[in-house]
């Protein structure tokens, strides 16, 4: 039964492993780039300090890990809770408690090894999470596979099994990034679904536990997962009138409800009990500043900020908001799946940090399987007609080769995948190749390409006869030294008189004591134009993209001059850094191409 799937999934599972364990396989890294780091070090940090240092109030551990494994440049897993005097884990125990076989596995490994340290993040630790939450994520897939098929037929099911895997961020966070919540989450969402399936097939007790577990261990991996209970709750409702059946349906079957209910508070109350051990207090949040805009979600710029905007970077998954009305159509579980595809979408985007922390599409993954429903009904109505088949299905390639080309240079390919400019995702969405040049368009969104036709040098300083008190004299040689106590340079300025051409290039020499790797601390070097005393337009590249430690280079800035300009001045901040950095040599040439 049902070949095409089948074929699918285990295709899919074929794609997922090779990912995992040869094109990018996170055990094998060290750092930022190992499974255990960033946010995935947070949300694990529970078990190393309860079983292996056991001091989860304190966490006087924390300094040797971060400065032997490196996951985050300072200690971000935790935060320092004033009242009690102890440290509170920013993030909840989901995580920690679906990874606990593969942490115990883990730690027999190293305890009985004579090369891996038994402290929670050596190799054994990250393999075995890594590759137990990799294979959790293959059950998602395998149950996604079974809930759609109640609905839809084997082919549009097959299809849908591709496009996911091939054709969106779930790849990613599958195969991947597996240390982080959203494939758990997607396998649990999965899981909710099918047993919510068979609960109202059958009423079977065991698929009341199941659900009460589920959407408590959702809302106990991440607390805005409570939503999770709506699919329970509202499953097989297409219209408002037939709730009031719903109610009449649950006071008959009540104690199935209650069972559900308990077990849901049971498995939910493994967070505040932790709190008022750790803190004293039965509620604390622990995000500090960060919060929700209720009234003003982040909808522009959660989808499509150049930075990483969801559908920037995962286009594929704007079809399921295309196939909503497809799937209002069909009059089956439109009360659920649609009004949990809003508010799940509403829940994200209000989240103040929406670029979540660089990678704003995470935060939908795991509600793919809901929006699985009019992804799927799209594929079916579309099969209706030629026209629509023509339309949709080149579609979806181009949208996969998109996919694939983001995943492949996120992890190691030459061009810059996140955090970028307008100018330089136009200019290298898709291709997958890139230089140094590329690398300007980040910050600046101008790149003269090739060599100046008849450049003429307008202003040149080697800072030897200048006697601004930040100049530092070496050997008969003055230039500029910025370090923490000197920010900002002297302003270097050239009026217009007529000598500007269309393009300025403004050069210097740049030597770099220790490399500033936190992008908004990088120097800028800043080329700005004026009409008078009025800014017009300012262009901009931050050093330290391009030199790295103990390392001297010549860098340009090139900018198109604006129209009525009086005056164009060079300036250099260091913004905030305590990293030590030289320049010398500033020229000023202008050419027209």
């Amino acid at each position: 039964m049902h070949p095409l799937s089948r074929l699918s999934l285990l295709f899919c599972i074929l794609v997922l492993t090779i990912t995992a364990f040869k094109f990018y396989p996170r055990w094998e890294n060290t750092g930022s780039e190992a499974t255990l780091s960033w946010d995935a070090s947070g949300y694990y940090m529970y078990l190393p300090a309860i079983f292996i240092y056991k001091d989860i109030k304190q966490c006087a551990f924390r300094d040797s890990i971060l400065q032997k494994y490196h996951p985050t440049p300072d200690f971000q897993q935790a935060y320092f809770h004033e009242k009690s005097g102890n440290f509170v884990m920013k993030y909840s125990s989901g995580l920690a408690l679906a990874s606990l076989p593969f942490f115990w596995i883990g730690h027999l490994w190293a305890s009985s090894s004579s090369t891996y340290p038994a402290d929670g993040f050596s190799y054994p630790y990250q393999i075995s999470l890594g590759v137990g939450l990799f294979l959790l994520s293959l059950f998602g897939l395998y149950f996604l596979r079974l809930v759609l098929l109640k609905y839809y037929k084997d082919r549009t099911v097959a299809l849908m099994l591709l496009i996911y895997v091939l054709g969106t961020n779930y790849i990613n966070y599958a195969a991947i990034d597996q240390a982080m919540t959203h494939s758990l989450l997607f396998t649990v969402y999965t899981l909710l679904i099918w047993c919510t399936i068979r609960f109202y097939e059958t009423l079977r007790w065991k698929y009341a536990i199941l659900i009460g577990l589920l959407a408590g261990f959702a809302t106990l991996t991440r607390p805005t997962e409570i939503i999770a209970i709506m699919l329970p709750v509202f499953w097989g409702l297409s219209a408002w009138s037939s709730i009031q059946e719903r109610f009449k349906f649950i006071l008959t079957h009540y104690l199935k409800l209650f069972l559900a209910v308990l077990l849901f508070i049971i498995v939910v109350s493994i967070q505040p009990m932790y709190w008022k051990y750790a803190t004293g207090e039965w509620i604390v949040y622990s995000y500090g500043e960060q919060g929700f805009s209720w009234l003003r979600p982040h909808i522009y710029d959660y989808i499509l900020s150049y930075r990483c905007g969801w559908l920037r970077y995962t286009p594929m998954m704007v079809l399921p908001f295309v196939g909503l009305w497809a799937f209002y159509k069909k009059n089956e579980n439109t009360i659920p799946i649609i009004g949990f595809t809003f508010l799940s979408f509403y829940l994200v985007t209000a989240w103040d940090v929406w670029d979540y922390g660089g990678t704003a599409g995470r935060a939908m993954v795991q509600y793919y399987p809901i929006l699985a429903f009019p992804f799927a009904a799209l594929i079916e109505y579309a099969d209706q007609k030629k026209w629509s088949q023509y339309l949709l299905y080149p579609g979806l390639v181009f949208l996969a080769y998109l996919n694939v080309w983001w995943v492949y240079q996120a992890h190691g390919g030459q061009v810059q995948a996140l955090e970028l400019s307008r100018a330089y995702y136009r200019a290298k969405v898709g291709r997958w190749t890139a230089d140094e040049e590329d690398k300007k368009l980040l910050d600046n969104k101008y790149v003269f390409r090739g060599e100046p036709h008849d450049p003429k040098v307008i202003y040149k300083n080697n800072f030897d006869t200048d006697t601004s008190t930040i100049l530092v004299e070496t050997d008969g040689n003055k230039q500029i030294r910025m370090n923490k106590e000197t920010q900002f340079s002297p302003t270097y300025t050239v009026a217009q008189s007529g000598q500007f051409k269309k393009w300025i290039r403004v050069k210097a020499k740049f030597s770099c004591t220790n490399k500033e790797w936190d992008l908004w601390r990088q120097t800028q070097f800043i080329v700005k134009f004026y009409q008078g005393e009025k800014e017009i337009q300012a262009n901009m590249i931050r050093v330290h993209r391009f030199i790295t430690d103990g390392e001297s280079k010549e860098l340009y800035l090139d900018a198109k001059t604006p129209d009525n300009f009086t005056k164009a001045s060079v300036l250099f901040w260091h913004a905030d850094s305590d990293k030590e950095l030289w320049i010398d040599n500033l020229e000023i040439i202008t050419f027209e191409k």
